[in-house]
This record gives structure tokens, sequence and C-alpha cells, in this order.
């Protein structure tokens, strides 16, 4: 009877917390994952103090909400899959296609350029081994569009710039967490426990192509069901909840494929069906109800992550900080970099349109982490199988970069915007003017 009195509590107190948070970013004309990442923090102080003076009414009250009884990896299985499958149902897959190259180089070699560029930098200042380093690179080469995008549409920018940040999105969790699984098996102390693998990069490719092809299988099955029970958009609705939350683990644990790739092939072959099946005002509420289905999920996993992150600053020195500073400026480097070496090879070879230099500036700038990078922190800091040095170093510096990232890059994205007088209406400039 206490546990059913109690999770019900638990739910509204989070609902209520989001609502308050909602409405306090839409005053400051802020987005969400500001309030909710202070809010968090906050929460997560406040619990650190009164663990010290009313460790009782701590221990019967706050510690049930902030630790529930599930491993930190719930986190993703609950949270991620409706986030993905919402961004999928969104895209517009004719123009997803046109930008599909520069697309895969911002979803993959970015994240692998960030990763290792991260890891090298922290390595080389701090000292830490080689692996951790990278396995931090790992954790926090993944970004978060929400923040991004609320920015660039309140901002103007242009409609590509808009598609290329959430094409990345689909696909970028997918590589960070195949690098950072990797990487915690060849750190595992616990016998037996490694996720180690012979060929990494031969495993990770058949992973994501074995979830695109089951994403896709799925995704046309729930348009030709959704179809015979005749009472969409609700049984279309009822129908979809279940889709993302049963292909994800369906993928990631039994078929072992990547149940990232899974959901988001699922929700494209989905959009891209009932957009020509479904009259526009049915798929219309359709969305919207998949908008606010999606944004309570980010939101509770934001600020759950986010409410332990104080708990992990507390072990930051003065070297760290200064690792913190150096590696955040070798994320965007390596983002830049790769933007500025592939972008223009493929818009030469006809794969893609010219992206501008302004353009590549902004989206290497605009890579905001969030949720995935907290909750993939949050499973490290948990993770038994990691000795207590690397687990430490690993999960502090990755929640301390995604506070400096959101100071740094989220609260300064609106101002080069407007300095580098990027706007939704503006002309491309000529292609020799782009290089």
């Amino acid at each position: 009877m206490e546990f059913a009195l109690e999770l019900p509590i638990r739910a509204g107190g989070l609902l209520l917390i989001i609502a308050l948070c909602h409405a306090f970013a839409q005053r400051l004309r802020l987005p969400d994952s500001f309030a909710l990442t202070g809010a968090g923090v906050l929460f997560g102080i406040a619990y650190w103090a009164l663990e010290h003076f009313e460790p009782r009414f701590t221990a019967a009250t706050i510690t049930p909400f902030l630790s529930p009884a599930l491993p930190p990896e719930a986190y993703l299985w609950i949270f991620l899959p409706p986030i993905l499958f919402q961004a999928a149902m969104e895209v517009d897959t004719k123009e997803f296609l046109a930008d599909l190259a520069p697309i895969v180089v911002l979803a993959i070699g970015a994240v692998l350029a960030a990763a290792a560029s991260v890891g090298i930098m922290a390595h080389l200042i701090s000292g830490q081994s080689l692996t951790v380093c990278l396995l931090l690179g790992a954790i926090v080469s993944t970004t978060d569009p929400s923040t991004v995008i609320a920015l660039f549409r309140r901002s103007g920018v242009p409609d590509r710039l808009i598609r290329l940040v959430e094409g990345e999105s689909l696909f970028n969790d997918a590589a960070a967490i195949a690098i950072s699984t990797l990487l915690i098996g060849a750190l595992s102390v616990v016998p037996g426990s490694s996720d180690a693998i012979e060929h990494p990069l031969g495993h990770f490719l058949f992973s994501l192509a074995g979830g695109c092809a089951l994403g896709s299988i799925v995704g046309a099955l729930f348009v030709a069901v959704s179809r015979a029970l005749h009472s969409a958009p609700f049984s279309a609705y009822t129908l979809s909840l279940a889709l993302p939350n049963l292909i994800y683990p369906l993928a990631e644990h039994w078929l072992h494929m990547s149940g990232v790739a899974a959901v988001v092939c699922a929700g494209l072959m989905a959009s891209r069906l009932l957009r020509s099946r479904w009259p526009a005002s049915h798929l219309r509420l359709f969305q919207q109800l998949w908008e606010y289905q999606a944004a309570l999920a980010a939101a509770a996993v934001f600020l759950l992550a986010s409410a332990h992150v104080s708990g992990m600053l507390t072990q930051l020195d003065a070297l760290d900080a200064l690792t913190l500073c150096f590696a955040l400026a070798a994320a965007v480097a390596s983002r830049l970099a790769v933007l500025t070496l592939c972008v223009p090879l493929l818009s030469r070879i006809g794969i893609c349109k010219p992206l501008p230099r302004a353009h590549r500036l902004l989206i290497a700038w605009g890579g905001v982490r969030g949720p995935v990078t907290l909750t993939l922190a949050l499973c490290v800091a948990r993770n038994a199988a990691l000795a207590d040095g690397p687990r430490q170093f690993a999960a502090t510096m990755a929640a301390g970069f995604v506070l400096l990232n959101l100071v740094c890059n989220g609260l300064t994205l609106g101002k080069l915007t407007a300095r580098l007088g990027i706007r939704r209406h503006e002309r491309v400039v000529q292609a020799d003017s782009l290089q």
C-alpha cells in the first residue's frame, strides 16, 4: 500500500516540477533545458544539504525520488525510445535523404572525432589513462538537438540547418553508446563482465545495419496494422506508444542490434508511409500527441539526471576545471574540422549541396550536450564493473562538461547566430566563396 501511494506522488511531483520549469523558461524566453538543468542542480544541492542535517527525512522522501529501484541504464530504456521515435516522425524523408551525406558525417564522423580529440586532450592535461579519457570523450560526443533547435527557430535560421541538426541527433546516440560500451568493457575489472569484442568496427556496422533493417520492417508493419484498425489517429497513437518501448529492448538485448537505429528507422518509415496515406489533419494530431509525449520524456530524464550533477561536481579540482575548458575547445574544434574537411568535398563531387562557412561554424558551436550525456555519465558512475578511479573521473568530468557546454555554447548560440547574420530567407552565396 505504501509503495502504491509513493509511486503516483513521485510521478506527480516530477510533473509539477517540469511544468514550473517550462513556465519559467517560457517567461525568460529560454529553452526548457536551461531551466530543467538549473532546477536539477538546485534539487541535488538541497538533497546534499538535507542528507547531512535531516538524514531520516531525506531517506524517506527525496532519496527514493532521485534513486529509484532501477539501474541507471533504465533511464535510457524508458526515456530514450520515445524521444527518438518522435524526432524521426517529424522528419521529411525526402529532404532527409537529400542531406544524408552531411548527416552521416555529423552523426558518425563528428562523434568519432569528438571522442578522440576530447580523450587525447584530457589525457595530455589530466594524466589519466588514455582509455579512461577516451571513455569521457565518448560520453560527451553525443549532442542534444532540443536546446539547439529551440534557439535556431527563435533566431530564424534556415530550415536546412535545423534539418541537419535533427538528422544528426537521430543516429549520433547510437555511435556514442556503442563506443562507450566498448570502452567500458575494456576498462572492466569484474571477471567475465567485459563487453569488448574482437572486431568492434564490424560489430558496430552489423548492429547499425541490422537495427535499420529491423526498424524499417516494424515501421511498415505499424502502418499496415494501424490502417486495419480503422480508428486513426487514436488507435494508431495508442499502438505507437508501445512500438518504441518494445523494439528498443528487442533489438538491443535479444537481437544484439542497435536499439537506437531500430527506433529511428521505425519512425522514419512510419513517417514516410503515413504522410502519403493519412489526411493532413490526422497526421498533424498524431504528431502533436507525440510532441507532448517526447517533451515529457526529455524533461524527465534531463531533470532526474541533472539532479545527480551537484554530487559529482564536488569532486572537481582546479586541474579538472582546466581539463574541462580544453576538452570543450577540442570538441568544438574537432566538430568544425570534420565539417570543414568533409562537407566541401562532398559538395564538390555532387553528393550534397554546399554549406556556407558561417553555417558550418554555427553547427559546430551548436553541439550542445544534454540528457543522453548525463545519463551515460550516471551509468558510468554506478557501474560496479569499473574501478573507482576511472569511474569517478569519467562520470564527474562528463557532468561538468555538460554544464560548461550549456553555459558557454548554449547561452551564446543566439548571439553568434545574429553576429554571423544567418537568417531563414538568406540567399546561398556563390560556391567559390564558401571554401
